[in-house]
């Protein structure tokens, strides 16, 4: 699992597999949404642990200070804005950091509309 976060993206698959590791206590990391609250009220990707809002990123990112260290999944509707926060965080030293390709248009796995 940790080989995935020596890339920039991952696929849709490859996030289904983390979270189901997850959900048996076999594998840890964050996936953070960074579109904005109605984007998310409407529809998200089940197991998100944080939104951090590209609007209010700086501001937000508060919310994982001194988790550098941990493995970070961002999302966001195409993969775009998630690719931005993946900068911004990679610049304040968070190290293993990969952007969901494609977004949440081309997840398949589980969903909360």
């Amino acid at each position: 699992m940790q080989n995935l976060f020596n890339k920039n993206e991952i696929l849709g698959d490859d996030l289904e597999l983390l979270l189901e590791k997850r959900s048996n206590d076999k594998f840890e990391f964050l996936l953070i949404d960074v579109r904005e609250r109605y984007e998310f009220d409407q529809k998200s990707i089940v197991g998100v642990d944080h939104l951090i809002p590209m609007s209010s990123f700086w501001a937000d990112v508060e919310k994982i200070k001194g988790m550098e260290n941990k493995p970070i999944v961002v999302q966001c509707k195409s993969g775009a804005r998630s690719a931005m926060a993946q900068s911004k965080l990679e610049n304040l030293g968070f190290n293993k950091v990969v952007n969901l390709s494609g977004g949440i248009i081309k997840y398949t796995g589980k969903i909360n509309e």
